[in-house]
């Protein structure tokens, strides 16, 4: 099969011919119909982020199982699917308690072991979920950012009073406007910095009621759309050190800040106003098998909407296409075809 292949340390990658993967008896073989490109697989093509070497990345998918395992008794060939990332090793404390994104013996689909920027792809029964007769393999390929933002929005709680300030208008902070707009929060205000103008434009479309540009008057604009009491949740999703410190600031007395974005570098802040103004933080990383379900259901309902997210959709073989797209900040959502 022909695949995307992390092959040394460093900047670069190959598209090569390699072997099809050969399952184990609790596996599925799926032919991949439809990967996105995660911000997490920028890092990793460009060397920035080790993995195994060599490695075929990509971890967003969705395709038709080929071939079962002989102990596979819930998944059959021809079915619809797309996994979920995270491999619990379903023994540790984490993963008895319903928390297999902290498992103690993680393995990650596309960052440890091979994953779907290739033909095909082969991952365990215990990830895989049915993709309904209704749903396209594009928005099954969007169930796992879908996810990373839902399980951070799900731990702030929102309620009908609530203003959120969402910072980063990502694939996943808008997927984070989206999700609290169906959580019922009151007002949803989503934040960008220069040359994110039509990034906000779609946040409007998919539930902000405010957007800003971040600059030296970012306070000052939240405080007069709160009514003077600034954000009762900001959502992080940005990963840009210097966001942490305004996100501190942007939420009120006893509010909550949610930390979804990944940082590469240290962030400095007053971490005084946390223990004076009583801020609750909360991080979140990747999402639970429920989460998982439970977006399937969102996009199938229509309360989430991923095809005003993709804005290009390339084949597999085209990757440097993409990534220069990506590079110029022209992409908001990717999804590569093998």
């Amino acid at each position: 099969m022909l695949a995307i292949v992390k092959d040394k340390k460093g900047p670069g990658y190959v598209f090569k011919e390699v072997e099809i993967p050969k399952i184990k008896d609790d596996e599925v073989l799926i032919r991949v119909k439809a990967v996105g490109i995660c911000g997490t697989d920028v890092p990793i093509l460009k060397g920035i982020r080790e993995v195994p070497i060599p490695l075929i990345p990509g971890h967003e998918f969705a395709g038709d199982i080929v071939e079962v395992g002989s102990k596979v008794k819930g998944f059959k060939v021809g079915d619809r699917v797309t996994p979920a990332i995270v491999i619990g090793c379903g023994h540790c404390y984490y993963c008895r308690n319903g928390m297999e994104t902290l498992c103690d013996n993680i393995i990650e689909t596309g960052i440890h072991v091979d994953g779907a920027f290739a033909e095909y792809v082969k991952v365990p029964e215990k990830v895989v979920h049915k993709l309904p007769e209704n749903m396209t393999y594009e928005q099954g390929a969007s169930i796992d950012p879908i996810a990373s933002a839902y399980h951070p929005v799900k731990k702030a709680s929102i309620g009908s009073e609530d203003i959120v300030v969402v910072f980063g208008p990502g694939p996943i902070g808008l997927y984070a406007t989206q999700i609290a707009r169906a959580e019922g929060a009151k007002k949803i205000i989503t934040v960008g910095i220069k040359g994110d103008e039509e990034r906000l434009k779609l946040a409007k479309k998919l539930g902000a009621d405010e957007t800003i540009i971040s600059d030296e008057n970012l306070l000052a604009n939240i405080n007069k759309l709160t009514d003077g009491r600034m954000a009762d949740v900001v959502i992080e999703a940005t990963g840009h050190p210097s966001v942490f410190e305004m996100a501190l600031s942007s939420v009120r007395k006893h509010g909550t800040v949610i930390m979804i974005g990944i940082f590469h570098a240290p962030a400095t802040a007053n971490i005084a106003q946390i223990v004076r103004r009583e801020i609750q933080i909360k991080g979140s990383i990747c999402y639970s098998w429920t989460d998982y379900k439970e977006c399937i259901d969102l996009v199938e309902s229509g309360k989430v909407k991923i095809e005003p997210m993709i804005s290009h959709t390339f084949d597999l073989k085209d990757m440097d296409k993409a990534l220069e797209v990506i590079d110029q900040r022209k992409a908001i959502k990717i999804i590569l075809h093998p």
